[in-house]
This record gives C-alpha cells, sequence and structure tokens, in this order.
C-alpha cells in the first residue's frame, strides 16, 4: 500500500506550542496533530516523514516532536534529528509529506475530545 499512495499524502499542522525545556538545546514543538490523530507509526520513531514548513526559511536548529494530547505517548520523535527554523513561531504551519499510506484509517476517533483527522481527496 505504502509504494502505491504513500508519495500521494499531506498532512497539513499548526504549531500550537513552542516550549524550552532545557534539553541540550531542543526545542519542544507541538503540532495539532499527533499519534492519535493518525501518526500511529511515528511510534518507536519507525517512520520517519519530511517535515516542512513553507513558510519559515533561515538558520534551522534540532527540535523534539510532539502531538497535541496530554497523552506521554504523544512525542513523534525524540531520538530521531529532526531541525525546524529558528523563526517557527506558534499559528505557523507545518506539512508532513509522504502520509498517503495508513494515516486516516489510524486516526481515532474522538481520543481526548480531539476530532478524527479530516481527509480531503482531490
Amino acid at each position: 500500500g505504502r509504494s502505491l499512495v504513500g508519495d500521494a499524502g499531506l498532512i497539513q499542522s499548526e504549531v500550537v506550542l513552542i516550549a524550552d525545556k532545557g534539553d541540550g538545546g531542543k526545542r519542544w514543538v507541538y503540532l495539532d496533530v499527533g499519534k492519535f490523530n493518525g501518526l500511529a507509526e511515528t511510534a518507536g520513531e519507525s517512520i520517519k516523514y519530511r517535515i516542512e514548513a513553507p513558510a519559515r526559511s533561515g538558520p534551522s536548529g534540532p527540535v523534539i516532536l510532539a502531538g497535541p494530547t496530554c497523552d506521554s505517548a504523544d512525542i513523534l520523535y525524540e531520538q530521531t534529528e529532526y531541525e525546524l527554523p529558528l523563526g517557527l513561531e506558534v499559528g505557523d504551519k507545518v506539512e508532513i509529506l509522504a502520509t498517503g499510506a495508513y494515516t486516516a484509517s489510524y486516526a481515532s476517533v474522538g481520543f481526548n475530545g480531539f476530532p478524527p483527522l479530516r481527509t480531503y481527496c482531490i
């Protein structure tokens, strides 16, 4: 399945919080989509999606990416090196690329009060 439709999908997410927790210079970037909203395959960091912030440019720095829920398992990437622009702000859009396979079917319905992943077919 992934080899057929994986590259056909894109999840547009929004940054909901940026926090500096003193983790060796890594900022925590919280998105409005996480493991329970379709990105279940980030468990164990086995799938490493390409992530871009199209509206921001300039220097980038390491981040830890997490989802919006209060569940401690909703950390997308902590061990895998991801960098996002240092100028990234709350409200900025982030694109998670190559999400055409399985993300919609993995999205929970109403987990922690969050709606399921909205899907549009073009």
